[in-house]
């Protein structure tokens, strides 16, 4: 039986992962409040990146899906609405699976708990997009760093750092980062929560190799205000993790060409990820940095979502399958994001929210 997918959100990700939905067979709908978004869909954004519109694809507007059941719900909306829409579904339509874009919510730790406490109280299984974890060089990452014999962990560190340049080329119907909530920390924007991948390959990197959670961050992030807000634009956190390991996360909105990777350090050697437009890899370095294997993974901008909407289907099928993008993982990844900003006004360590 095929899934049947409610996209919202008509913007960036939402025709990501509506096409990926269409590309595995699914029925998709995408609803978004704005009549002009979805127009915009159909005859700008989806036909520009895939090369036409996809007829088997429901436009609607949430007033023409009322009270209509979907087996799987989609939240690509603004961050600062994610929670409140999310909710909605839960409480109204109780979906098997929602799938939350990154970052799980704007920073607000008061809507995150209540949030928490609304997912709790419902069937439905909660997702959040943090969509590289499932790709197969993240996979490929793991398998090498738990079965090569590396001896023990002695760095970390993870990286995403891309220009606004990069950003807006993805969203090519923009003129400015202002023209959305990217350039607004408070709606969700800037690096530390637009780029919160990176943070997000820290945490998994940390929990498959054994060293616990975040306790302790260090913030160091550069700010950006303009006449309607403010934006973090380069922020490095510095943390600790429960182990006593302590790693490094860089993410910012200047850097070009774009830098995405994360590294192990071990003491026999490291591994290297990193993330291209073309192609994703995985090097084993030496010691001394010397190349010893390098496996590269080919790819279309599409394939990045495929492996994540594939997991998200097989949850969907089977509800006791275990995933890594649970909602706990999105909002560990909000819970040090929340202590880097109060680490950045205080000029010293914060420690993180441990939940159970």
């Amino acid at each position: 039986m095929n899934a049947r997918v409610k996209v919202i959100g008509a913007g960036s990700i939402g025709n990501h992962l509506g096409h990926g939905c269409r590309t595995l067979g699914m029925d998709v709908t995408i609803c978004d409040i704005d009549r002009s978004a979805l127009e915009r869909a159909r005859d700008v954004i989806y036909p520009n990146r895939y090369g036409s519109w996809d007829d088997a694809i429901t436009l609607a507007t949430p007033d023409e899906l009322a009270g209509e059941a979907f087996d799987i719900v989609i939240v690509g909306t603004p961050p600062a609405t994610h929670l409140k829409v999310a909710t909605a579904e839960l409480e109204t339509t109780s979906p098997g699976v929602i799938l939350i874009e990154k970052p799980l919510a704007h920073p607000s730790s008061t809507d995150i708990d209540a949030f928490i406490a609304a997912a709790e109280k419902s069937s439905t299984r909660v997702l959040v997009g943090y969509n590289q974890r499932l790709k197969p060089n993240t996979k490929h990452f793991v398998h090498l760093a738990t079965t090569l014999e590396l001896g023990a962990l002695q760095g970390l560190s993870s990286n995403m750092l891309e220009s606004w340049d990069g950003i807006l080329k993805a969203h090519f119907w923009m003129k400015s980062e202002r023209d959305s909530y990217l350039a607004f920390t408070d709606q969700g924007g800037g690096a530390l929560l637009e780029h919160s991948h990176a943070l997000n390959l820290f945490l998994y990197f940390a929990d498959v190799l054994g060293q616990g959670r975040v306790t302790d961050v260090v913030g160091d992030i550069e700010w950006v205000s303009h006449e309607d807000g403010r934006y973090d634009r380069d922020s490095a956190l510095s943390l600790t993790l429960e182990s006593g390991l302590v790693g490094t996360v860089r993410q910012d909105l200047h850097t070009w060409p774009a830098s995405k990777e994360a590294i192990a350090t071990f003491e026999k050697g490291a591994l290297v990820w990193s993330m291209g437009d073309s192609s994703d890899r995985v090097e084993h370095r030496s010691t001394s940095g010397e190349l010893i294997e390098a496996w590269d993974f080919p790819k279309t901008r599409p394939d990045d979502f495929i492996g994540e909407l594939e997991h998200l289907r097989s949850v969907w099928e089977n509800p006791q399958t275990k995933s890594p993008i649970d909602l706990p993982a999105g909002v560990a990844v909000m819970d040090v994001i929340l202590a880097a900003f109060e680490s950045s006004s205080s000029g010293t360590s914060e420690p993180v929210r441990i939940r159970n």
